[in-house]
């Protein structure tokens, strides 16, 4: 009768070999499902190689905005192009070496019908307090004090619709949603996030004053570091809030 081998048994104080021990990719490969995509790991590098691959990604975001806004005839093109830039800008910050042509392009067709609905009033919204308070800045009214008041609510106005078109641009979990509640959650971040609110619409006034002073910068990096700005204020914000309010939720019924 053949007796079973016996069963191989490391010795007390035996450490397996580099080629019997099992490496951190093998792991990894055994550990993750055949059709998970893992992104490639961000090389880390100085605070400088960073900032320069930051902002060359940021340059490469605004001219694909600047071609899918004029692809839509600029009126259905923006607001598209501006959640695509988000989307680009957020995989950016975090660490994934994504094409941005490809992951923009097809955000640009998911978005095209959903953000322009959510983010068109409220662009019209701001033009037309942009174009109030321009008129109470440069004095067309005939009377002074009502268009001091005119233009202090024109700025409130235009501010507000800024990073109400900023929450919807930057957080998926925001412009997901019916469009009602799209709306409803965008006016109402400006007032759940006040400081973030208040630290992006200084930043966005400075950085339109300079991009009208410099037309190159405005056409390199304009409206990508706009949306860039606005993600990083206020998209990680905004996710971490609606999940708590989600969370809390249940336990209120």
């Amino acid at each position: 009768m053949n007796r079973p081998a016996a069963e191989h048994r490391p010795e007390p104080g035996h450490r397996p070999t580099a080629e019997h021990r099992p490496t951190a990719e093998h792991r990894s490969a055994a550990d993750t499902p055949a059709d998970t995509f893992v992104p490639r790991e961000r090389r880390r590098g100085t605070w400088l190689v960073e900032t320069l691959e930051h902002v060359y990604a940021v340059v490469r975001i605004q001219l694909a905005w600047l071609a899918m806004t004029l692809l839509g005839l600029i009126v259905l093109g923006i607001a598209p192009a501006t959640c695509a830039a988000a989307d680009a800008l957020r995989a950016q910050r975090r660490g994934e070496l994504t094409r941005a042509l490809p992951l923009m392009w097809a955000s640009y067709r998911r978005e095209l019908l959903p953000a322009t609905a959510r983010m068109l009033p409220l662009l019209v919204v701001q033009l037309l307090a942009l174009a109030m308070l321009w008129q109470a800045a440069a004095g067309l009214g005939s009377n002074p004090a009502v268009m001091a008041v005119l233009g202090t609510l024109a700025a409130l106005a235009a501010g507000w619709a800024a990073v109400s078109l900023a929450a919807i641009a930057v957080a998926p979990r925001v412009r997901d949603q019916h469009l009602l509640v799209t709306w409803r959650l965008a006016l109402l971040m400006p007032g759940a996030v006040p400081f973030r609110s208040f630290a992006l619409v200084a930043l966005l006034a400075a950085w339109a004053v300079l991009c009208s002073l410099a037309w190159p910068l405005a056409l390199l990096l304009g409206a990508g570091l706009a949306i860039d700005m606005a993600v990083g204020l206020l998209g990680r914000r905004i996710t971490m809030l609606l999940e708590d309010l989600s969370g809390q939720a249940p336990a209120r019924l």
